[in-house]
């Protein structure tokens, strides 16, 4: 038997010129007038290519093509774009939607058949999935085509949601967490994660959608390493850092992965990220759905990469390059932030003052590359003490200043004792030398009835810090 060719196209007068130019070469021809037509009988028909005009009534060629790739039992065959235009934008969304060539209706018509003959020499239909009979019968292409469709705009809306994600959101964790509440649109997941992939360095963000028991989450982890590693070669990274947001929402705690499904990103043919899905939904994701989940993927990892770096950039300009703390003016503006809250919203902030004592000695004895591993360090283990909501930043010198939202005098007395407690028991080490140092501690709080600013915030700090020098150092004031 002949191979069957499907032309669809508006003008008889060019459907009947291919059709003569096909059959004449021994070709079976299926016509039909417009994309809907071209859509009933390339379900139907056991055609072994499709030839579709731009330009047709009730569905154009463009849509016609999108819908024929997007179903699994017509996505194989190969489908010419057949248009009077050549220009550069029928050319990209004829690739867009899936076409695999394109030529205009001005080409000699021996070219044309030259195209469908190269086509289908190389064509090998035996092993393209058929509609059985049955299906045949029951096929209800008008609701088949709605059904296409309703799924192409539920994929867009979703692609662009999350690129109206990275116009409307800043900071990374919004970000991520946005980002990923709408990949749970596609795919109800209890564990998602991106990974971002370096030369050396792996950066894991994980969410949990509802409560996983720990042994769930690790599974997820050890699955989600698998993973990179097959699509990586194996190599192992220098180093590996991970983070997870927990949900805030109850319920019983899962027990059990269940599924996982994991989708490679790659930049310039090497791996550059990974999202990774795991729950029962993922175990069984359909493979229309896997598909666009390949697209969600490299959306989502070039909006959240592009969300890492800006917040890159954006520290190099807040941060202090030793100790990686804030620097000073970003100290000073999360003061007026907070002071601005205590405004509009019930509780308090404090603010420590806390001044390394004898720096200057450290620095003339043991060298000023001892003074910086001191000033590093206490800035680790301040952080260490400190909770999530608080702030720390390098006032100055051997000077810091620490922000507590919603804490009372009292609790910031507490927490300014724990941290010189802290910093006293710590050893410092200055290459083979052990150092010990100690702290003072100003506290001031708002409200109070001496503070009527951010300023006078920061000096009644100051001048707490002042009294705890002048009465021996080592105390909190």
């Amino acid at each position: 038997m002949s191979a069957k060719v499907l032309i669809a196209d508006d003008s008889p007068l060019v459907l009947r010129m291919i059709e003569k130019m096909l059959e004449g070469a021994g070709l079976r021809v299926v016509t039909a007038r417009d994309g809907i037509e071209a859509i009933e009988k390339a379900f139907v028909e056991d055609v072994s290519l499709v030839i579709l005009d731009v330009t047709m009534p009730r569905m154009n060629g463009y849509q016609a093509c999108r819908l024929l790739k997007s179903e699994p039992n017509t996505r194989g065959l190969p489908v010419v774009i057949l248009t009077s235009r050549d220009q550069a934008g029928d050319r990209f969304w004829g690739l867009q939607t899936g076409a695999d060539y394109y030529i205009t209706k001005d080409a000699e018509p021996q070219k044309i058949l030259e195209l469908v003959k190269q086509i289908l020499s190389r064509e090998d239909a035996s092993g393209r999935p058929r509609f059985s009979e049955a299906q045949r019968n029951s096929l209800d292409i008008v609701s088949r085509v709605n059904e296409l469709l309703d799924r192409k705009l539920y994929e867009a809306t979703i692609l662009s949601e999350i690129g109206r994600v990275a116009r409307s959101l800043v900071h990374f964790d919004e970000t991520f967490t946005s980002v990923m509440s709408l990949v749970g649109r596609v795919v109800d997941f209890s564990v998602g994660a991106m990974a971002f992939v370096e030369q050396e360095d792996l950066d894991v963000v994980l969410m949990a959608q509802r409560p996983v028991a720990a042994p769930v989450m690790e599974e997820a982890k050890a699955r989600l390493l698998e993973a990179i590693a097959q699509h990586r070669g194996g190599t192992p990274f220098a180093r590996v850092q991970a983070r997870l947001f927990a949900p805030r929402v109850g319920g019983p705690e899962e027990t059990a992965l269940h599924g996982f499904a994991a989708f490679p990103i790659t930049t310039n043919a090497r791996l550059t990220g990974l999202l990774a899905l795991g729950g029962k939904a993922a175990g069984r994701i359909p493979a229309d759905t896997d598909d666009f989940l390949g697209q969600v993927a490299n959306q989502a990892w070039i909006v959240l990469e592009n969300s890492r770096l800006f917040e890159r950039i954006r520290n190099l300009s807040i941060r202090d390059s030793l100790t990686d703390l804030f620097n000073h003016r970003h100290s000073i503006e999360i003061v007026a932030t907070e002071f601005d809250r205590v405004g509009r919203y019930e509780g308090g902030v404090s603010v420590l003052m806390l001044d390394v004592d004898h720096f200057k000695r450290i620095n003339d004895e043991h060298g000023h590359q001892a003074g910086d591993v001191v000033l590093r360090d206490c800035a680790r283990v301040m952080r260490e003490q400190l909770r999530s909501v608080d702030a720390i930043g390098r006032y100055g010198g051997e000077e810091f200043l620490t922000v507590l939202p919603h804490t009372t005098y009292e609790e910031a007395r507490a927490t300014a004792e724990r941290l010189r407690r802290a910093i006293e028991g710590h050893v410092f080490r200055a290459g083979a030398k052990e150092l010990r140092v100690t702290v003072s501690v100003g506290v001031a709080c708002y409200p109070s009835e001496s503070v009527d600013s951010p300023a006078t915030l920061i000096r009644q700090a100051d001048q707490a810090l002042y009294r705890a020098k002048q009465a021996g150092r080592n105390r909190v004031a």
